[in-house]
């Protein structure tokens, strides 16, 4: 699978390499260098800020009862944030400490 750069000018290196090092957690890769998702990957270095919301995911867009989840907005310094869904606090506290030890500013 080719990984592609949301931000260009920010390509890592060796994508392959850094892809084994992966933590995977719930459905994202996080790695020292870069969060994966989608087909698509974040740079570690571009990214601003990071704020937890607890917030309800609502399956084929009921009006039922939703699932508590948390959401990671992922300032990086484009457009619209990332936002990452975890439903596992303790899952959201391991990708914020990831990213705090590899330099991302984590509030």
């Amino acid at each position: 699978m080719g990984w592609q750069c949301m931000i260009e000018g920010y390509e890592l290196e060796n994508v392959r390499m850094d892809r084994k090092k992966v933590t995977n957690i719930e459905k994202y890769g996080i790695s020292e260098q870069a969060i994966y998702f989608d087909g698509k990957y974040l740079p570690v270095s571009v990214i601003r800020n990071v704020v937890v919301k607890p917030s309800f995911y609502f399956p084929n867009h009921c009006c039922g009862k939703g699932i508590p989840v948390f959401k990671l907005g992922i300032d990086y310094g484009g457009e619209k944030p990332v936002v990452l869904m975890m439903e596992n606090e303790k899952n959201v506290e391991k990708v914020l400490y990831m990213l705090s030890e590899s330099g991302g500013q984590v509030t």
